[in-house]
């Protein structure tokens, strides 16, 4: 098998997660740099079949707190396009964007509350678990 055609093991526990559960739980996907996380989700978003917005907030400013805003309505936008109103949403790099989790929680609650069924995955650094308040690294436990 070619690294091209390397399919990661973990796409299928992330489908079972986001298409074979309800709507309950956000999915973080976190590691170092450069171990295969985006490809892991870009994969899993071409077999899904579910309509799905991604975007990275690898060129965002820090501060622009309604980066994350925009790129929800786009994937209720695409939710709403489409027979059931399903969508995945999933952002790279968040850890780049300050106040991230506050934004994230707004976003969530106000699907939960209009019970719209658009799905999130979260993709970043450990420097993501970092902001959160973790004082020591994962790493080994």
């Amino acid at each position: 098998m070619s690294l091209r055609n390397y399919q990661r093991p973990q796409i299928s526990l992330l489908s079972d997660r986001l298409l074979g559960e309800p709507r309950r739980f956000i999915q973080v996907i976190y590691g170092p740099r450069q171990v295969g996380k985006t490809t892991l989700v870009s994969q899993f978003l071409r077999q899904s079949g579910v309509p799905h917005h991604y975007a990275s907030a690898d060129a965002v400013a820090a501060a622009d707190s309604l980066w994350i805003a925009h790129q929800w309505e786009q994937a209720r936008l695409t939710a709403a396009r489409h027979p059931g109103g399903d969508a995945i949403l999933a952002l790279d790099e968040i850890q780049k964007v300050e106040n991230w989790s506050e934004q994230v929680k707004k976003e969530w609650d106000r699907d939960t509350r209009e019970k719209r069924n658009v799905k999130v995955i979260l993709l970043g650094s450990l420097r993501l678990l970092l902001q959160q308040g973790l004082t020591e690294s994962p790493a080994g436990r």
